[in-house]
């Protein structure tokens, strides 16, 4: 996918939608009847992260072909990479240079890695505006 402001915008929106998505599930899962809230909310515990680690690495695919060597695009691969090949835990890359203390979610090398809808919101909003800033000017 070329990297264009309206690619950009489109995966904002697809990100917007898929949120909103699993905010009206949980909406109308607390609202089930039949079903204890306990149990209802231990599913939507066990499907949060799933469902948020998902969608960052399907962000992460999206611009892959661009190059990354710093900043939130570092993060978001390698917030990728410790999904998808570490067991959920945060590996630094000698080729990505991260600073857990400048990064988005602030999640250091060791630490396991368990997203929330804020955190994808924060982190897909950081690295779209800074794909953005190098998208070359246009539609």
């Amino acid at each position: 996918m070329s990297l264009t402001h309206a690619s950009i915008q489109a995966c904002r929106d697809e990100i917007a939608a898929q949120v909103q998505a699993y905010r009206d599930l949980v909406g109308a899962a607390s609202k089930a009847s039949g079903m204890s809230l306990v149990r209802i909310d231990a599913a939507l515990s066990a499907f949060e992260p799933a469902f948020f680690g998902n969608l960052l690495v399907a962000l992460d695919a999206r611009f892959a072909s661009r190059a990354r060597v710093a900043g939130v695009g570092a993060e978001v691969a390698l917030l990728a990479r410790a999904l998808l090949h570490h067991g959920g835990v945060l590996v630094r890359d000698a080729a990505l240079p991260y600073d857990a203390d400048a990064s988005v979610l602030r999640i250091d090398a060791g630490e396991r890695v368990v997203l929330n809808a804020e955190d994808v919101q924060s982190l897909a909003a950081a690295f779209l505006a800074e794909l953005e800033a190098q998208a070359p000017a246009g539609p």
